[in-house]
């Protein structure tokens, strides 16, 4: 399985973004249109790390439990013909994970072939071995075409 992780803030809204879910700021579709291309040539899965996935639930029965922002972000990738499949844990048997711990740990427990991070922020990145698949996006800008066509080429690498 090919997996994006996946940041919100950064990624698919940026300094200029207009888009609102109530006083956050929400995600703009002009990134989720760039993001929809790396899924339609890749065949890549979405993967949450970022803080909007605190309240997100995966199974349909337990969607009641999400928040404002966790139905929200459905609902934008859904008008996009897009879905997230999943989200990184936390913690496992007591042990609290990094960001970058948690995309191993989601690694190890699933079958990924292959991975990107769309993320603004370094976090442990470097310390986990993580950077040679990290796509950094600079939050003035968010996700780009540039960042799209480098996320594809690693996604698609053989």
């Amino acid at each position: 399985m090919k997996v994006i992780f996946l940041d919100i803030d950064g990624v698919l809204n940026c300094k200029t973004s207009r888009s609102r879910c109530g006083k956050y700021v929400g995600i703009d579709d002009d990134k989720l249109s760039i993001l929809k291309k790396i899924a339609d040539m890749t065949g890549a899965k979405f993967v949450l790390v970022s803080t909007w996935k605190s309240h997100w639930q995966k199974l349909q029965k337990d969607k009641f439990r999400q928040d404002t922002l966790a139905n929200y972000l459905d609902k934008k990738f859904k008008s996009h013909g897009l879905e997230v499949y999943d989200k990184t844990s936390d913690s496992h048997n007591g042990v609290y994970f990094s960001r970058g711990e948690s995309i191993l740990d989601f690694i190890y427990r699933n079958k990924v072939t292959n991975y990107v991070i769309l993320d603004d922020v370094q976090f442990d990145y470097d310390g986990c071995d993580l950077t040679d698949n990290l796509i950094k996006t600079d939050i003035a800008a968010g996700l780009t075409g540039e960042n799209a066509a480098r996320a594809i080429d690693i996604l698609n690498k053989v």
